[in-house]
């Protein structure tokens, strides 16, 4: 009997789910995929003919014209080869048998195999010591072992293995991490292999100090940014989220944060934080049309921070056919910057459409705050001052002091194209007559969207949403209060906030509740280009007896462009096919 001891065994193999391991440098695979000679494989599987390919001699040097001589060279150089790529594959009593035959009016190498019975594991034993060897990062490796007994030995499992056990050394610091034991011993004769590692991952190293090298915040609201701290165990994955967590922070165009674990001395590894700054103010301005406001002029600016407390600002004015604002807001980063700030607000903005006109002053305050489970979540208080005129009817003015609270999540596969996901969100204020308000108000609002791709690819898209107000007389609530339907995202078919109650004159009243729903159906048809059709429903209400939910429905395309999905659509109403309406818009499903 001959045993065969590796210490380290062949790379190589392309079996089903393996990369296929090439001892060929690029150039000499480029080199190669220009040589008109070819390599056929008889007799073996297709992975163990990648492999034996992948093995063989660069055919870089043979040309349709190789001399004899040349071409003998090279069958008596493949030969050993074949063997390493047989053996990779388990095959370790494959035999050979290279012949050049002439293919047309060019050279060609037949390569006949008779591979043999594989080579099959008997025994795999291994043992995992040292500080790491309970972390369940290990453990879950170790719990699909690379083999089973009676598995065929394809070195590349074993490889990977070794690789999966290394890399997570490294990644959680243990940068002295060692095989006391790696081998496979193979008794060719028997067609037996055992395989044994012992894998020691030594101590755990830890973060030594932090150097930080940035010039905007002051040190104190750095610290509130930094999430690696001296003391800390080393893990890869933290530093690589801190690096997110300040790139996000909107304060630096670059950031690298680097563990410099070749000097790490006493088990201690110094980490590196480099953030070099944005472009403190940004200015942005826009020209386009909006399918409910029509054309319309924006412009912004945006100041990344204000101080050395990392306090931001922005402010934006759009002039558009029915509607003009300006609008600010300053920002406050908190104690959990990455997920909670502050923001003092105010603005003014004139609305004037469908016989009801507004012109309203809104100061806010709010707090936010996104949770672990990824809910946005907001309580506010804000200051309203609107005078809402209706073209026929008299001019109201309202003063009101809101306060409530509002939630927001999104889950989606993909933040630009999704595929399947939905989005939720809801809002309830409230003001009592006589604390800094002239009314009493309730309301409340509740939306949804859910998305699902279908076996054949074709999408679904389902959307609501809902919202009630308790108070005592529609006419004297505020405009922007006020619910309306129809539109792009309400009621496809129908103008912009032209559904509502109406007065005797016929002008738009809005009401105190409303009721939307919507079913798109979106099939593709060539490239990046769907069609699309659906039917929506909804109406703006003063009481349920006045209900009367009025349907829309079209068909549309879809254009997937870099900055996201292009949808063109043509909707009319259900009761008059006539009065055909165009929307266009840009933006993610969810």
């Amino acid at each position: 009997m001959k045993t065969i001891i590796w210490g380290l065994c062949l790379l190589g193999a392309s079996a089903p789910g393996y990369a296929a391991f090439f001892q060929q440098t690029e150039a000499e695979a480029a080199a190669e995929a220009e040589s008109p000679v070819k390599v056929t494989v008889q007799g073996a599987d297709t992975a163990l003919a990648d492999n034996l390919r992948a093995f063989m001699p660069s055919l870089r040097n043979l040309k349709c014209d190789s001399s004899t001589d040349r071409v003998q060279r090279f069958i008596e150089s493949a030969e050993e080869k074949l063997h390493e790529g047989a053996e990779a594959m388990g095959y370790y009593s494959a035999r050979f048998n290279v012949t050049p035959v002439q293919q047309g009016n060019c050279l060609a190498l037949h390569v006949a195999v008779q591979p043999g019975e594989p080579v099959r594991v008997t025994l795999i034993e291994v043992q995992l010591t040292g500080a790491g060897k309970d972390l369940p990062e290990f453990r879950q490796i170790t719990a699909a072992l690379p083999y089973r007994t009676g598995d065929v030995l394809v070195h590349q499992k074993y490889e990977d293995f070794k690789a999966s056990l290394n890399s997570t050394a490294n990644r959680l610091g243990f940068f002295d991490a060692e095989y006391v034991l790696r081998e496979i011993q193979v008794d060719p004769d028997t067609r037996q292999a055992q395989v044994r590692l012992h894998f020691e991952t030594g101590k755990r190293y830890q973060v030594g100090k932090v150097k930080v090298e940035q010039n905007v915040l002051a040190e104190k609201y750095l610290n509130r940014y930094l999430r690696v701290r001296e003391g800390d165990t080393y893990n890869a994955e933290n530093l690589l989220k801190q690096q997110r967590m300040l790139e996000g922070s909107g304060y630096y165009n670059e950031v690298q944060v680097s563990g410099a674990y070749q000097q790490a001395e006493n088990g201690v590894v110094p980490v590196g934080i480099t953030a070099t700054r944005r472009k403190r103010y940004t200015y942005d301005g826009r020209v386009g049309y909006g399918t409910d406001t029509g054309f319309r002029v924006e412009t912004g600016m945006d100041a990344h921070w204000v101080n050395d407390k990392g306090h931001k600002f922005n402010a934006k004015g759009v002039v558009a056919q029915n509607e003009q604002s300006v609008e600010g807001a300053y920002k406050v980063p908190l104690w959990q910057p990455e997920h909670e700030f502050a923001s003092l607000s105010g603005g003014v903005r004139h609305t004037d459409n469908n016989g009801i006109e507004s012109e309203a002053l809104k100061l806010g305050l709010d707090y936010n705050r996104r949770n672990r489970h990824d809910w946005q979540q907001t309580v506010f208080i804000n200051y309203l001052d609107e005078t809402t005129r209706v073209t026929s009817g008299a001019e109201t003015r309202s003063q009101l002091t809101l306060a409530g609270a509002r939630v927001k999540k999104t889950e989606t596969d993909d933040l630009l194209f999704p595929s399947q996901g939905w989005q939720v969100a809801a809002e309830v204020q409230g003001a009592v007559d006589g604390v800094l308000s002239d009314q009493s108000v309730l309301q409340g609002k509740v939306s949804g969207k859910y998305l699902r791709t279908l076996n054949n690819r074709d999408k679904l898209i389902l959307q609501g949403a809902a919202g009630t107000t308790l108070t005592d007389d529609l006419d004297t609530m505020p405009k922007s209060l006020r619910f309306f339907a129809g539109g792009q995202s309400s009621v496809r078919g129908y103008d912009f906030e032209s559904l509502g109650e109406n007065n005797a004159a016929g002008d738009v009243l809005g009401g105190k509740h409303v009721l939307t729903t919507s079913v798109e159906y979106e099939r593709p048809v060539v490239d990046n280009w769907s069609a699309a059709g659906f039917v929506d429903a909804g109406d703006a209400f003063d009481n349920t007896a006045n209900l009367t939910m009025q349907v829309g429905a079209g068909f549309g395309v879809r254009y997937k462009s870099p900055l996201g999905p292009i949808r063109a659509d043509i909707a009319a109403p259900t009761d008059d096919p006539g009065d055909v309406h165009f929307y266009f818009s840009l933006g993610p499903d969810l």
